[in-house]
């Protein structure tokens, strides 16, 4: 804690304290906000870890009636707030008695798609209710809707696979020449949810709920896709050229840039194993370095014009060619970001001097080789690549006792969040009992519990909370 004082009272190249330093001079670091919503829960504990090792206060403002990472020895306060990316204005309402208890504003973090979805609907009323660490909405909107950024790709002559909708945008139907629409593109192709709700709720088939994509190798794979997939869905799904590779082959470049759009500090990742496995998020990870790689993503941020913010983005390597392909740029943290963070990059807390007004650091070192590994998805997930012969156990264990790790959950020095975890996953089936809650989530569950205007945003309890850090107690 001192030692972030230090950094925060740091003065400006003129000699005088800045307005962020005198006041945390007397009030303490600014709180930071993490949003939490359903689906998502690596994200937020990534960012509760990453502000909360460096001083910063952090509240946790979640979906979820207990996450993980409101377990965190790093977590200050919590507050539930049901459905919040289904109604927004409730959000904005919860941030405003936020910044009310707290006495100024805090600086806010997105940990997921949705999270972002919902700021951009209520970030032109903020005001002074908190600082956000985001690019533009514009931006965020064509870079979280996959279809808006298909348009950007083209229009910034970016290094991406062909891609092409299949359904109309108004009707959600399949369009009446699909199939000589999909002849346009060479198979293997993958479909893709737009958005993170595209492949979500009831009427979708659960096993589609978690996957990133869904690879098609020839046109009777497509045709048993149309088959599943309900009308709704088409109109947020997109048809994409494969990129040749397996999962080893998804790199991901995490960078943060200033409002001016200076480069704060640069991070490359591999993926060795995904879950869902070939169509899902990184469950087993390294840190590498990729010069060239790095200097790509960075060209790529200047082309969108890019600034104020973190950025994560996905490319894999042609199997064949060795060129790198865009597969997507996220506003936010990767769901593994502490990754990075471990790895001598912390990219949320430098957003966050950012937000803060205070001087950039020098650019980070970065520790090469140190690997993530998130417990139960890739025990879930080694199922799979074992049955398929990718990943004999005899592999896998020397992975584990090969260097040093990064665990998701399992961490000595804030251990509450693996206990909590294991808590809910010994009673039933991991995979299944996570799937199912999320489900019944997406399905309306918290948004009816959330539609009772009449009752208060935040109580009693989580003001006095709120109030508590108000006095600067860190």
């Amino acid at each position: 804690m001192e030692s972030l004082n230090r950094q925060v009272l740091a003065a400006r190249p003129d000699g005088t304290a800045s307005d962020a330093a005198a006041e945390a001079d007397t009030k303490g670091p600014r709180p930071a906000v993490v949003l939490s919503c359903l689906g998502a829960p690596e994200g937020d504990l990534s960012l509760v870890r990453s502000l909360g090792e460096q001083g910063v206060p952090v509240i946790l403002l979640s979906e979820y009636a207990d996450p993980p990472a409101a377990a965190s020895r790093h977590c200050r306060a919590f507050v539930h707030l049901p459905a919040f990316t289904q109604q927004p204005q409730r959000l904005l309402q919860a941030l405003r008695q936020v910044r009310a208890a707290l006495g100024r504003a805090p600086v806010l973090f997105a940990s997921a798609d949705p999270d972002l979805v919902a700021l951009c609907a209520i970030r032109a009323a903020l005001g002074d209710t908190a600082r956000v660490a985001l690019p533009p909405d514009a931006l965020v909107r064509r870079l979280t809707d996959k279809a808006q950024f298909d348009v950007l790709a083209v229009e910034a002559d970016l290094p991406v696979p062909r891609s092409l909708p299949l359904g109309e945008p108004d009707s959600g139907r399949l369009r009446p020449d699909w199939r000589q629409r999909a002849a346009q593109l060479a198979y293997p192709l993958v479909a893709k949810p737009a958005s993170p709700e595209a492949w979500q709720g009831a009427a979708v088939p659960e096993a589609f709920h978690r996957l990133k994509a869904q690879r098609l190798d020839q046109a009777a794979d497509l045709e048993r896709l149309c088959a599943q997939l309900p009308a709704p869905a088409w109109a947020a799904t997109l048809l994409q050229e494969y990129v040749p590779g397996g999962d080893e082959e998804h790199f991901g470049v995490h960078a943060c840039l200033d409002a001016d759009g200076r480069v704060l500090a640069t991070s490359v990742t591999r993926n060795w194993r995904v879950y869902p496995a070939y169509a899902g998020g990184g469950c087993c990870m390294e840190s590498v370095d990729e010069p060239a790689l790095e200097a790509l993503g960075l060209a790529v941020l200047a082309k969108v014009g890019f600034r104020g913010g973190i950025a994560n983005m996905d490319f894999k390597r042609h199997a064949r060619s060795g060129a790198f392909k865009l597969l997507e740029i996220n506003p936010r943290i990767s769901q593994a970001h502490i990754l990075s963070t471990r790895a001598g990059v912390n990219l949320p807390w430098l957003a966050w001097r950012d937000a803060c007004g205070l001087p950039p650091l020098p650019a980070p070192a970065r520790r090469i080789g140190l690997r993530y590994i998130n417990e139960f998805d890739d025990l879930l997930a080694m199922r799979t690549y074992r049955r398929d012969g990718l990943w004999p156990w005899s592999r896998w264990l020397a992975q584990q006792l090969g260097g040093p790790v990064v665990y998701q959950l399992c961490q000595w020095r804030d251990p509450r969040p693996a206990w909590t975890e294991l808590a809910k996953w010994l009673p039933g089936h991991p995979g299944r009992r996570r799937q199912a809650a999320w489900r019944r989530a997406a399905d309306g569950v918290q948004a009816a519990q959330a539609a009772q205007a009449d009752l208060p945003v935040l109580d009693a309890r989580q003001l006095d909370a709120l109030r508590a850090l108000a006095g600067g107690g860190t």
